[in-house]
């Protein structure tokens, strides 16, 4: 089981920074993470695999811890009464054959007494006397505090008048599923029944259902107590359990606390994903962004009045051309006069926005923050190449269709029918030449011309005029295609950000499966 908890511990550890690197997570959940105890017992000892079962006294001051341990050991092993009122070092009482080893640093060997025995009926229990856990040495409680994670079985003591403290109480309540615990009134001599069950329900309260209570006292004619069932109601259980059963209980703690942690990460990066944050993001972009191709269309509107203006003072034929008359602003020229710094503000107010709704919905702000910081240059880029495009392909086909076919049509005209009718009067003229020549007709006079004159005059000049009226306005051209541009770049815009929440929306769903497919700390 621990080899299960160490391989589970590190496959989380692994996800949790992966997580936390692509910013789902926040050093909070690590810490979370990290609090959860690792410590191994067995690393205590100089075998490894091989350890008794380590059972603590853990109480305040004063409720005479070390003075149960010395009658257990039948010796003075732990310094007790005048020589150390308040517990400033740990006591340990063990069988020799397990051999300690290197103490982790949180364990100083110089706080650390050792007392060895060959008793083989005490071989499978070590007794551990702490430092008193409600010291004002703030060393001491430390000690406790890094001593508990090794402990299997602690025996809460208590007397009479300390049965109270609130700090004890706290770590019952932070520790009570991670050892087996046995309580012991000390100082029987000065209790009372009333205390005792007071002290039952107390603890019934805090999830011990049954909780064994024994009555003790270490001083001399203290009269009849349950001192003898200390040591036994441990040995029965080892009987009844088995040691390795006993020495699990900490390491299934930890796995389930593994588990409540591995379920609150899984849990807060499922809430990341709410349809209504989704929603309200496009909401959020196609609202900015319409208001901002409104702003950017008036821009247009204005140039299209100045190009109106030029291009009416411009006596220049009209020829089809991709790009504008020199008379007019160039392509990159018109760009710069419909954008401006102010929508690179705007954009960024946009990205400003969005990273303050994912904070009103508790979303991380982090996996969004560089994609967005990198949004007003992008958007930009999109702007001037959708425009260029749009620019040039406006200008390639001017105006509607209709309008290039009648354009052509009265171009073609325009020289036909004056041609036609220039024919039609010189063939005219001919003939009747010939017939004068031969007395069969009057040679054509003066009137003549000055008909054929204008008819051939009319013959150009209606189609001419027609191919004026039909020639598609450049700034009119131009304007269509600023507002193809402007419409193209802000759906291209809309689906940049849409892109962005899929994409992150896709690194969070990656980070869950991952989360899914890792093997269960249960």
């Amino acid at each position: 089981m621990i080899e299960q908890f160490k391989q589970q511990y590190q496959d989380l550890k692994q996800w949790v920074e992966a997580a936390l690197q692509d910013g789902w997570l926040s050093s909070s959940d690590l810490n979370r993470f990290q609090q959860i105890e690792q410590q191994q017992a067995e690393t205590l000892f100089a075998q490894q695999g091989q350890r008794p079962l380590i059972v603590a006294f853990f109480g305040g001051t004063g409720v005479g811890k070390s003075s149960l341990l010395n009658r257990l050991a039948r010796e003075d092993i732990a310094r007790t009464g005048v020589q150390r009122p308040t517990s400033q070092e740990v006591t340990l009482y063990l069988h020799e054959d397990y051999q300690l080893g290197k103490l982790p640093d949180e364990l100083p060997v110089e706080h650390t007494r050792i007392a060895y025995h060959q008793d083989e009926s005490r071989r499978l229990i070590a007794w551990l006397d702490m430092p008193d856990f409600d010291s004002v040495e703030q060393s001491h409680r430390e000690q406790v505090e890094a001593w508990l994670p090794y402990i299997d079985w602690l025996v809460y003591v208590v007397s009479p008048e300390r049965y109270h403290d609130d700090v004890g109480w706290r770590l019952l309540q932070q520790r009570n599923a991670k050892h087996h615990w046995l309580f012991v009134m000390n100082h029987w001599d000065r209790g009372s029944d009333p205390q005792l069950e007071d002290f039952r329900q107390r603890l019934q309260k805090e999830a011990f259902d049954t909780p064994k209570i024994l009555r003790t006292s270490c001083r001399k004619n203290g009269g009849d107590d349950d001192f003898p069932q200390l040591e036994q109601t441990i040995n029965h259980a080892i009987e009844a359990h088995g040691l390795t059963l006993l020495q699990q209980l900490g390491i299934q703690a930890r796995l389930n606390e593994l588990h409540a942690v591995e379920q609150a990460l899984r849990q807060r990066l499922e809430g990341f994903g709410r349809p209504e944050v989704a929603d309200a993001w496009q909401k959020t972009t196609a609202e900015w962004f319409n208001e901002i191709e409104d702003a950017l269309l008036l821009n247009r509107t204005a140039l299209k009045q100045t190009l109106l203006a030029q291009e009416q003072l411009s006596q220049s034929i009209f020829k089809r051309q991709t790009t504008l008359p020199a008379s007019l602003p160039t392509t990159k020229q018109v760009i710069e006069q419909i954008w401006s710094e102010r929508f690179n503000d705007l954009i960024s107010d946009l990205t400003t926005e969005l990273e303050n709704l994912l904070g009103q919905h508790d979303i991380p702000v982090t996996p969004y923050a560089g994609p967005l910081s990198d949004i007003p240059e992008k958007l930009q880029s999109t702007f001037e190449a959708q425009m260029e495009s749009s620019v040039i392909k406006a200008l390639a086909k001017p105006g509607t269709a209709v309008q290039r076919f009648f354009f052509k049509i009265t171009g073609w005209l325009s020289w036909f029918l004056p041609l036609s009718a220039a024919g039609w009067a010189i063939s005219h003229i001919i003939s009747r030449f010939h017939a004068g020549t031969q007395g069969e007709a009057h040679f054509l006079g003066i009137d003549f011309a000055v008909h054929s004159g204008l008819l051939i005059l009319l013959a150009w000049f209606i189609p001419w005029l027609a191919q004026r009226k039909m020639r598609p306005s450049i700034a009119g051209t131009l304007s269509k295609g600023l507002a193809e541009g402007i419409h193209a770049a802000v759906e291209a815009w809309k689906s940049e950000f849409e892109s962005l929440w899929l994409e992150q929306e896709g690194s969070r769903l990656s980070h869950l499966e991952a989360l899914k497919n890792r093997p269960s700390p249960q």
